[in-house]
């Protein structure tokens, strides 16, 4: 996609103009971004998530892994990544009883560029993943009529367990508990305003984020008020690098 480092503005409809101005900088060691567990937050039915993702093409970094409620043992629910080592691009998995359910997407995205990754779960039906707003790849195969309602956080820029951090920067990052894969091509091909498209949880990262005490306190702009807290990021962490 190739978006640049530039102030994004969106306008909607006649709407008021909607100004993304910052984005999270993971450092790929220690860096993440805590949400909790909230009741709104154990989502055990259909599922959406998204999120805008800049990786590095030089991180060297096997697995990257987005936004995850798994501590990878016992409780495990879902996951976005933005690269595994079984894949050379997204991935996402849901999981039900000891069985997990994936898709891979057959993009490369660690090419140092802004690019919109969206995973969507339909119960029975389908697990499916859009890279810049465009359907990528979809598993049909026996996929399983509920998830998983692991007693885990909800971490972004990591998997649980304290693994897999990603290297690069995260924005706008949201959560549905439905399919929301008619908006793809709406929200994905540049950031806009999600507030008609009523999510539980959306993190705006550096928008809508105060930092004191050594921690940034990420208002959450959806319904839920699943306010996320950064762990071992400074001030610095906080970047005008953003997609447009």
């Amino acid at each position: 996609m190739g978006l640049g480092s530039k102030l994004g503005i969106i306008s909607l409809s006649g709407a008021s103009s909607f100004v993304n101005t910052y984005s999270f900088d993971f450092d790929g060691t220690d860096d993440y971004i805590d949400c909790g567990n909230n009741a709104s937050l154990q989502i055990t039915g259909a599922l959406t998530l998204s999120a805008w993702v800049k990786m590095s093409s030089t991180s060297g970094q096997s697995q990257d892994c987005i936004i995850s409620k798994d501590n990878g043992n016992t409780q495990r629910s879902f996951s976005l990544w933005g690269k595994t080592s079984f894949s050379i691009g997204p991935a996402g998995y849901v999981w039900n009883g000891a069985t997990y359910y994936e898709v891979q997407a057959t993009t490369n995205i660690e090419d140092d560029n802004w690019h919109h990754v969206m995973l969507v779960y339909v119960p029975s039906t389908s697990l499916s993943i859009y890279i810049d707003g465009n359907l990528n790849n979809t598993n049909t195969t026996s996929i399983p009529s509920s998830i998983n309602n692991a007693n885990q956080n909800i971490n972004i820029g990591r998997f649980g367990g304290g693994t897999f951090q990603l290297t690069g920067n995260i924005d706008e990052v949201a959560i549905w508990n439905s399919d929301q894969s008619s908006i793809a091509s709406a929200i994905g091909s540049s950031p806009v305003d999600l507030s008609s498209y009523s999510p539980i949880s959306w993190w705006r990262m550096g928008d809508a984020a105060t930092f004191g005490g050594g921690n940034w306190v990420l208002t959450d702009q959806g319904s839920g008020g699943n306010n996320g807290r950064s762990v071992n990021m400074i001030d610095s962490s906080r970047s005008t690098d953003v997609p447009s």
